[in-house]
């Protein structure tokens, strides 16, 4: 019996030892290292689409011959309901690029001095825009700053261009869907083409929209 008991001491003392020398190695689980994917900080596609009242204001008293309506005096207004296509990319929430092509729909109305009428020509502008903009919650005030080309064909086709403005709101309505409205400044300047002379003309539009953000 003692020698059975002597036998179990000195196992258990080797046991200890080798733990102690560490011939027992304690074996953690493998870990798979996490690797961080950073975020793209809104570096996203757009298209859109939305209606434009056009507008060509045309200050002066000189006859006014180029377009195919009667001779005209004073002060004159073109207007055209007309469509915008738009796309885009944000480089983040404060820097956007966007090309639209705008393009009326039907006649040209045409106001003289109260005279009302319509004439068969299309107004359209084709621009590219740098787009700075301010988030603020779901609502993101916005800039445009770019050139463009404004054209306007009767027949034949007269065309001016320049620096373009503009200033407009966008709401997120999901993470898509957004609404768009702005204001336009499309030409500010003496005469237009080689058409009335050097009285002040200035193009601008309202446009109201949607977008689809990939």
């Amino acid at each position: 019996m003692r020698t059975l008991i002597l036998s179990a001491l000195s196992v258990m003392a080797m046991s200890s030892s080798g733990v102690a020398g560490g011939s027992i190695l304690n074996v953690e689980p493998a870990v798979e290292p996490v690797i961080a994917v950073e975020k793209e900080s809104g570096k996203r596609f757009y298209v859109g689409a939305g209606y434009s009242f056009m507008n060509m204001n045309i200050e002066g008293s000189e006859a006014i011959n180029a377009v195919a309506y009667p001779p005209l005096l004073g002060e004159t207004d073109l207007s055209a309901h007309a469509m915008t296509l738009l796309a885009g990319y944000d480089f983040n929430r404060y820097l956007a690029v966007e090309g639209r092509y705008t393009f009326s729909l039907g006649d040209l109305d045409i106001d003289n001095n109260g005279r009302d009428g319509e004439i068969d020509a299309d107004l359209s502008n084709l621009a590219l825009y740098l787009k700075p903009m301010y988030p603020i919650g779901g609502l993101t005030l916005y800039g445009l700053l770019g050139y463009g080309k404004v054209t306007l064909d009767d027949g034949k086709k007269y065309s001016e261009s320049g620096f373009q403005w503009g200033i407009g709101a966008g709401y997120n309505i999901n993470d898509t869907i957004g609404v768009f409205v702005d204001y336009t400044r499309l030409y500010d300047d003496k005469g237009f083409d080689t058409i009335w002379g050097d009285q002040d003309v200035v193009v601008d539009a309202v446009n109201v929209g949607v977008t689809y953000e990939f």
